[in-house]
């Protein structure tokens, strides 16, 4: 098998002599030269909080994306973005902000051997956060008295203010449902960060670096293909026969080395579904809140339950990394082998089928894939990886789909090594600093006390109004156009006609 490595995700060789089994991300995760910098990945080493952070505080990041140029690597592992924190705005008692800020300024670049240049860096996005970045690299956190939690709270006040007698039993019922959420930015270590870089002249053209390679015998290579032509392309819902999540990744190693390799990268497990968890879930949504353990829906391949069920968020529950992985009967090299459906979550809806909250995933699904590769590959607990096309597109076998979905059909293959001496360790984090009971009772009748006076208005609703239903048509015409690029692509891909939509 051959790395066919385009602009574009482009199809591996088939059916070829001894080979290299190697691979490269496609195109989303791979670095992207622009004339604002270079675009690529890190992971904050220092916590931050707007809690605590003082102007000037320094900060560190390690660089997760490899970056090579005339064949050597340029940013070896252990890298580190080095910079401050030049701004913050905190929230506090809420007398002066409704919402918190933060900026971040990296300006040099530390190599592993203690060589330090200065560079420009510009962040674009902080990974699965509720909090927005604009085009100046300022963070900005969110408005809690936006959240449907508070929505709520205002509601029982106006009821206690007709009926005072039930305002303290009303109080007590909300409070001990609903928290107020926390305005404040606040990101643990670990946490995923995207930035255009402006690397010195001397580094030169810089372009991704391989991944992790080893040579096969032609016997190894077609093996490795029959694998991946076995494996179902779908998995199903429980309760419906439709199809969900595309499988797009295999890895081959015992449960124990899986085990380790995920939790190294930072990723965990989640609870049982239960009513429990539902409400959990409701109130995660309603205070706008990170959710680190939440439930999954339970999806089939072949028509058994996943044996792992792991994910990555940060502070909201709208986003979230995560996978399922089922263990297959096959092993390939006397080795356990686990096929695997990854998917990130963008968005909380609530559906009719099933009924309930769930969630909406990123179209491009070969963008999740390639980023539980990148995460695992950091770790330094990945022995090889090989990108490994299927025999058909999604649209040409014959089979029900899932539409909207963009797929460049092939199933990266990921050898595991035992991760005993990780290169890299998120599994361990410190806890973000609280602020005082009283702080918070203060800081919530003060920012309520705000947002009624402001936004209570008949002028404020109707434009409130007008903006939801801009966004839901707007949504609607995205999954439309979506479906058509998906289709359109992998019929470029594949050299054929696109299919008329159903």
């Amino acid at each position: 098998m051959t790395a066919n490595h385009l602009g574009l995700p482009a199809r591996l060789a088939r059916g070829a002599g001894a080979v290299v089994v190697c691979a490269c991300l496609s195109g989303s995760l791979a670095a992207v030269e622009s004339q604002h910098g270079t675009a690529v990945e890190a992971r904050l080493s220092t916590p931050i909080s707007t809690y605590s952070a003082k102007p000037g505080m320094q900060i560190a990041a390690a660089v997760t994306t490899s970056l090579c140029a005339g064949g050597a690597s340029v940013l070896p592992q252990g890298t580190e973005l080095l910079g401050v924190v030049s701004r913050v705005r905190k929230v506090g008692l809420g007398l002066v902000y409704e919402s918190a800020g933060l900026k971040l300024e990296f300006t040099r670049l530390e190599l592993p051997d203690g060589r330090q240049y200065p560079v420009t860096a510009r962040l674009t996005e902080i990974d699965n956060a509720r909090e927005r970045v604009d085009r100046e690299g300022n963070i900005h956190g969110t408005r809690a008295t936006a959240t449907l939690s508070n929505r709520v709270g205002e509601r029982i006040l106006v009821a206690a203010l007709v009926h005072p007698a039930i305002m303290i039993p009303l109080f007590v019922l909300e409070t001990s449902v609903f928290h107020f959420p926390d305005p404040e930015i606040q990101f643990g270590r670990g946490a995923a960060i995207r930035l255009n870089v402006e690397f010195p002249e001397e580094f030169g053209a810089l372009a991704p670096c391989p991944l992790p390679e080893r040579e096969t015998s032609p016997e190894e290579s077609a093996e490795v293909e029959k694998v991946v032509d076995a494996l179902p392309y779908w998995t199903y819902s429980l309760r419906q026969r439709q199809p969900m999540d595309l499988v797009n990744l295999l890895f081959v190693g015992p449960r124990e080395d899986l085990d380790r390799t995920f939790a190294t990268a930072g990723w965990i497990g989640a609870r049982a579904n239960s009513m429990r968890a539902t409400v959990a879930v409701i109130r995660a949504i309603a205070e706008d809140r990170g959710f680190s353990d939440a439930p999954m829906r339970t999806l089939l391949l072949d028509g058994r339950e996943p044996d792992l069920r792991l994910q990555k968020g940060l502070d909201t529950f709208e986003k979230r990394d995560h996978l399922r992985i089922w263990k297959r009967d096959d092993e390939l090299d006397g080795r356990p082998m686990w096929a695997s459906a990854a998917t990130r979550d963008v968005a909380a809806t609530f559906g009719m089928h099933p009924f309930g909250f769930t969630h909406q995933v990123q179209s491009d699904v070969d963008l999740e894939r390639d980023q539980v590769v990148h995460d695992l590959v950091f770790t330094g607990c990945v022995d090889s990886v090989a990108y490994v096309p299927r025999p058909e597109g999604v649209r040409e076998t014959g089979e029900d789909y899932r539409k909207g979905v963009n797929t460049d059909a092939r199933v990266a293959v990921v050898v595991l090594n035992g991760c005993t001496q990780p290169i890299e360790d998120f599994s361990t984090d410190e806890p973000m600093p609280k602020p005082a009971g009283l702080v918070r009772v203060i800081r919530r009748a003060t920012l309520t006390a705000r947002n009624h006076f402001v936004r209570d208005n008949l002028v404020y609703r109707a434009a409130d109004y007008l903006r939801l239903s801009y966004l839901t048509f707007r949504q609607l015409d995205q999954q439309a156009r979506e479906e058509g690029r998906a289709r359109q692509l992998e019929a470029a891909m594949r050299g054929a006609p696109p299919a008329k939509p159903q």
